[in-house]
């Protein structure tokens, strides 16, 4: 599901949480309307079509949809560990459900998947032109009526059915409400390259060489291991995949990390290089029915430093490898999996293993163990579903002694949005109303501590002894407490367009790790997705 504007000024349920800076980027609704005029106007005109060979976003609202139909009916493959998927991949998954889908909710989930990837018979070679347009406008109390609208422009170029090349610019006025926004911003827009990639793909095999968004491990809005949050990095990926398993690799370029003055004077560079490593294998235990993940992920650097050939290594074990290199890395282990036991009930869970002491041999060895996990659970009852989730991430977790070595990209964390140092409730349902309405209902009780993942590594474990032993407080420091909820009501009446309106409120209590500030937001946003893509032969 895309996000543009949010209220929510601190780490609670949405991914993206600032406060609404108290300004005008443009006209109060003169936006919203012009959009809405001009979504009618085109998204009659011609039959949505899309490429098969380009990788779905990430935040799409499709991989809902398809999850719901794969929690009825138990599908193959929907059990979304690894993504981005194909379109390609979508429309196989869904010509496979026509024979089985009975209810309206199913029918309506199912129709709008098919029409999103149906691809008119075209000759190769061809080009993809088209965009996608996000219009958001609310207001808090006390603050003006805002609008923010985010333009997506796509463009691709097809050789053949096997080659990819594909390009998507990205203009947002949302990105400058949020301070840890690294880039330019003009006349309130702010924008960058969101996607270009080239990929090439067969059967069983998959290329791809570029910027495109990853997502590993199930979560209703986050996972621990890699996520969306960040910006797309840019990255190669190479994909094996079977029927009823898939692995992948990625090296990937992380942004560059400025350094202390004292490290730029001892190095002579005035910032250190970083880079991603991961692989991963995914296994269908049981056909339909349980599907594991497994993987290792390393972010490593520092100053005029290259891509190691050892980490470049996919075969090679990535915890192994950081012990016996003096430059060392950053080494992360997880474990996944997504079970159905039945048909309308998943269960699922992650693993994530930072650093684990197993000796008590020296101070050293007293450190907390740096590890996060997640379980959750969702039923299906008829048109509805309700889902409840769990997470907790120690603190120190995603985070190390060197700078060039946390699991950041551009200011915002590689894994989980809220970072490290909290845990989480929340409770999820959404239900299908009939004539193309939906309603979606979110609640969470979340606990922060003081613990970032670009905070500076303390090791206060240090000052005790082995006898006494280190125990400390989790959450850390002063726990801020919060309670938010969502009410979003969604008339989708085309692939290419819905509009949602919703309502949110937040409270906290030790607002932003300050003892006894109380806070709360109350907001209530119109929102409009709109989109659009034409295939144009380039052949006779």
């Amino acid at each position: 599901m895309q996000i543009g504007l949010v209220c929510f000024s601190n780490s609670g349920m949405m991914k993206n949480r600032q406060k609404i800076v108290k300004r005008s980027l443009c006209a109060p609704h003169s936006g919203l309307l012009y959009v809405s005029i001009l979504a009618f106007l085109l998204g009659g005109a011609h039959r949505a079509s899309a490429q098969e060979s380009t990788t779905l976003p990430t935040n799409h609202w499709a991989y809902e949809y398809l999850q719901q139909l794969g929690l009825r009916q138990r599908l193959p493959n929907t059990m979304q560990l690894t993504l981005p998927l194909r379109y390609q991949q979508v429309a196989t998954l869904t010509d496979s459900l026509r024979l089985y889908t009975y209810s309206a909710a199913e029918r309506f989930w199912l129709q709008r998947l098919q029409a999103l990837t149906a691809t008119p018979a075209a000759t190769y070679p061809r080009l993809q032109v088209g965009s996608r347009v996000l219009e958001n406008a609310g207001n808090l109390p006390g603050d003006d009526v805002h609008s923010r609208l985010a333009v997506r422009t796509h463009f691709g170029l097809f050789p053949d059915r096997h080659l990819a090349l594909f390009n998507v610019i990205n203009l947002d006025q949302t990105l400058g409400d949020d301070p840890r926004y690294i880039g330019k911003s003009w006349r309130g827009f702010t924008g960058f390259t969101e996607q270009a990639y080239a990929l090439l793909h067969f059967d069983k095999y998959l290329f791809k060489f570029g910027r495109d968004f990853i997502r590993w491990g199930r979560g209703q809005d986050a996972t621990l291991l890699i996520s969306d949050y960040s910006r797309p990095v840019d990255h190669f990926l190479a994909q094996l995949e079977f029927a009823r398993a898939r692995f992948t690799y990625v090296a990937a370029k992380l942004d560059r990390t400025p350094l202390a003055d004292s490290l730029a004077a001892r190095y002579g560079v005035d910032a250190a290089e970083r880079y991603l490593t991961a692989g991963r294998a995914e296994i269908e235990l049981r056909q339909k029915r349980l599907r594991l993940g497994i993987t290792q992920m390393v972010v490593s650097g520092g100053p005029s430093r290259a891509f190691d050939w050892n980490y470049l290594n996919p075969f090679l074990i990535y915890h192994g490898e950081q012990l016996n290199d003096k430059q060392g890395g950053n080494v992360f282990g997880a474990v996944d999996f997504v079970a159905r036991p039945q048909p309308g009930l998943e269960l699922y869970g992650q693993l994530l293993i930072d650093d684990v002491q197993i000796e008590k041999r020296g101070r050293g060895d007293l450190e907390p163990n740096e590890i996060g996990y997640l379980l959750g659970v969702e039923q299906a009852v008829k048109a509805a579903t309700v889902g409840l989730e769990y997470t907790r991430v120690a603190n120190r977790t995603y985070n190390t002694v060197r700078e060039w070595e946390k699991f950041l990209h551009r200011n915002r964390p590689l894994a989980h949005f809220i970072g490290n140092d909290f845990d989480r409730w929340l409770l999820h349902a959404n239900a299908y109303l009939g004539k193309q309405m939906q309603l979606y209902f979110t609640t969470e009780l979340l606990r922060r501590g003081e613990g970032r993942i670009d905070s500076t590594f303390e090791r206060p474990w240090e000052n005790a002894t082995l006898a006494a032993g280190y125990r400390e407080k989790f959450p850390s420091g002063v726990v801020e407490r919060s309670w938010q909820c969502r009410l979003e009501a969604r008339w989708h009446p085309r692939p290419g367009f819905f509009l949602a309106a919703h309502g949110q409120y937040a409270r906290q209590k030790n607002f932003a790790q300050q003892a006894g500030v109380k806070a709360s937001d109350t907001g209530v946003f119109v929102r409009l997705w709109w989109e659009k893509d034409w295939l144009i032969p380039m052949g006779k």
